[in-house]
Formats: structure tokens, sequence, C-alpha cells
């Protein structure tokens, strides 16, 4: 590994061309951000028209960047989803000898940095940071919490749903959210994901969690877990807000942070 935290590579150039092809046919979001984005669109761009935040699409350009140059990110939530990415692509793509040797090693860095308490200590660290933030802002409407494990251990791996608390808040916001966490004994702080500001946040959340039950985005099974909890997605939850008009505040991602 180089000091910049990549990889050296003897066929370094061979590599890049042979990622490019790949992701350049790729049907995945991954593909589908990569060609776009080097047709000469903007993640901004982007994120209007497929009415997304850029958060995603920033997600899978650092994904391009470690596939292509093996770039290891800081984040241990980051470096996990990266972690999943290669490994799909070790069992589903064609792939030279080189460069399936390359990513056999890069797989053990990223679950390396996954595994490092440290790194996901830090990131965490920075996303009750920039939660405090913004809950200082005391503004009423929908806020969006998880704790730190099910960002970095999604209930569904394969479509990124994982618990996420879906309530209301008057502007004692992060006060009721550690309030809670300490009544159910919650093991982590909670993180802040979005803020949709509305006035009337008490009718709206009621309309928010009706759109998650008739999606089928149900809520743990345990009698301990508590009604604003379910297993879905920032995605969706933001095309909720969109459709009521409702402003999307991103506090932290789900991919999480390169910290």
């Amino acid at each position: 590994m180089t000091v910049d935290g990549s990889f050296a590579d003897d066929e370094s150039l061979d590599r890049a061309a042979e990622v490019e092809a790949l992701l350049a046919a790729d049907e995945t979001f991954l593909g589908s951000v990569w060609r776009e984005i080097r047709a000469g669109k903007t993640a901004a761009e982007l994120a209007d028209e497929w009415e997304i935040t850029t958060g995603p699409i920033y997600s899978n350009l650092g994904t391009a960047a470690t596939l292509r140059e093996g770039r290891i990110p800081n984040g241990a939530t980051k470096a996990k989803q990266d972690a999943g990415r290669v490994r799909s692509w070790l069992k589903s793509k064609a792939l030279s000898p080189s460069l399936r040797q390359t990513l056999v090693e890069l797989e053990d860095a990223l679950e390396a940095r996954a595994s490092d308490e440290g790194a996901a200590k830090r990131e965490a660290s920075v996303a009750v940071e920039k939660s405090k933030s913004a809950e200082a802002s005391g503004r009423p409407g929908i806020y969006v919490y998880t704790l730190p494990h099910y960002r970095r251990y999604p209930v569904d791996p394969d479509s990124g749903k994982t618990l996420l608390k879906v309530g209301h808040s008057s502007p004692d916001a992060y006060y009721r959210a550690g309030s809670q966490g300490r009544l159910t004994a919650l093991p982590e702080d909670p993180i802040l994901l979005r803020i949709y500001p509305v006035v009337e946040s008490a009718a709206a959340e009621r309309e928010f969690h009706e759109w998650l039950r008739d999606a089928d985005h149900e809520r743990p099974r345990s009698q301990r877990a508590g009604a604003e909890w379910f297993v879905t997605s920032t995605k969706f939850l933001d095309r909720i807000a969109r459709s009521k008009d409702l402003e999307v505040v991103v506090v932290n991602e789900l991919e999480g942070d390169d910290v």
C-alpha cells in the first residue's frame, strides 16, 4: 500500500482501463453514476434529475475510485460497503487474473478498515457532532435517526434498508432522542440523518408512518421497539418528503463519511 492509502499496481494503466470498461457496462446504480459523470453531468445535476440527494452519487464515485485506484476509505462504514461491492465483482464479473488478484487483496484491506474500531468510533463521533449541530436549530419537523450499528450493518444489506427512527419533534429534538435512548437502553448515541422541516409535525409524522406501512416497511416485531422505528431507507423517506413539498435537510448519510 502506498502512503496515500492506495495500492501500488505495476499494471495500473491496464487496471484502470479494465475497471472503467466494467463500470461502463455495469447495470447497477454504480454504473449509471459512472456513465453520467463521464458524459459530463455534475453530481448536483444528477441529483436534481433523479430526485435524490448528492450523497449516494458521491458515495458511488468513491466506490469507483476504490475499484479503479485501490483507494481505502477512512470511514469504517464506507469501507464495509466498498468491500461488499468488491466481493460482488469477484463473484459476478469476468476479470483478468491480474485484476482478480488485485481485488482479492483490496477486499482484505477494506475489511480490515471496516473492522477497525478506532475508525468506527471516529466516524460515529463526527456523525454525532453533526447531529448536535443540526438539532441546535430547534426546527419543528420530521427527524430521522439511526444508530451507528445499524448504519454499519444494515438490516437488509442487499437493499440498504435498515432501522430508522422516524418521528416528529419540537425544538427539544436531541433531548427527546437521548431520552428515548436511555429509556430503551440503547447502547449508542443516535445519529441524525435527516430533518424535514414542517410546522404541523405531528400530522406529518402520521402521514409518513402511513406511507411506510403501505410500503411494507414494517416496524420491528419486538414489543420493546419504539413505534417510530421502521426498516426503511433515507431514499424512500426523501421521496415522501418531496411528494409533500418538504425541504430535505441532509445531516448525515447512511453511506457513511470518509472521515
